[in-house]
């Protein structure tokens, strides 16, 4: 049923910020264009317009950082698990992390990473290259 799926999406990324855009465009702009193409195996250009997207359509990847919403990981874990049948958790990354859809939500200090990963064609590809992206995004934290 992709209805779920998508609606469980939509609220996900677009839950309010409980600080502002310009923390995340911080540590996005921290993240280099030689670091994600590294990570995912493939060169990319940072959006022109979004300092937390590289490259463009179905080669692409976004990063939406939800400062201050690390203590509610387990909702989204569990929000993750009941709409999306693919939830795994994902051992060695932050405190805590699960792969859904496209997505991997990484639990760091205090803040959610949601990588959206358009790259590789399954999901074990989308979580290693998704694992990649935020292991170097971490170290600029």
């Amino acid at each position: 049923m992709k209805i779920p799926n998508l609606f469980f999406g939509a609220i996900l990324f677009t839950l309010p910020l409980s600080n502002t855009a310009a923390f995340a465009q911080d540590i996005c702009n921290r993240l280099t264009e030689a670091e994600a193409s590294a990570a995912v195996g493939v060169q990319l250009q940072r959006s022109p317009t979004d300092p937390c997207r590289f490259g463009h359509a179905f080669k692409s990847f976004s990063i939406i950082i939800h400062s201050g919403d690390g203590p509610r990981f387990g909702d989204y874990a569990a929000n993750a698990r009941k709409e999306f049948k693919d939830a795994q958790d994902v051992p060695g990354i932050g405190s805590g992390a699960i792969f859904f859809g496209t997505a991997l939500a990484v639990k760091v200090k205090g803040d959610v990473i949601v990588i959206s990963m358009f790259l590789g064609k399954s999901a074990p590809e989308k979580i290693a290259l998704a694992k990649a992206v935020a292991q170097k995004l971490i170290a600029h934290y």
